[in-house]
């Protein structure tokens, strides 16, 4: 039986929703969150060792990534989702960069010369 993506919101809908950044809360992995918005979009539960493309299509993966983008701040792209061979490395690498930038962040209150 083949699986098929959810239908993607129309414009309007997408258009009038107001999404703010949410950012994990203490103890949420990133894992989980991929998993989460992996769900979202292709309106499946995948396992943390699966490939996105092994249910999702170019489009799926494009929008996986804006909503990452949107809600949480993170950079990846279709091309990331392709590369890393389950969500598990992909959440990571995300993990990874994510902890980079709050390291090399400045101090608040501080500015940058």
């Amino acid at each position: 039986m083949p699986i098929h993506p959810a239908p993607a919101p129309d414009s309007d809908t997408q258009a009038n929703t107001v999404h703010t950044a949410q950012v994990p809360e203490a103890g949420e992995e990133p894992l989980s969150v991929l998993l989460e918005l992996t769900d979202e979009v292709l309106g499946i539960r995948c396992d943390p060792g699966e490939n996105f493309f092994d249910h999702g299509d170019s489009m799926a993966a494009a929008q996986l990534c804006a909503l990452a983008a949107r809600r949480h701040s993170w950079t990846i792209t279709p091309r990331d989702l392709f590369a890393w061979e389950s969500f598990s490395l992909l959440a990571g690498v995300i993990e990874r960069d994510g902890t980079e930038r709050r390291n090399t962040a400045p101090a608040p209150g501080r500015s940058v010369v």
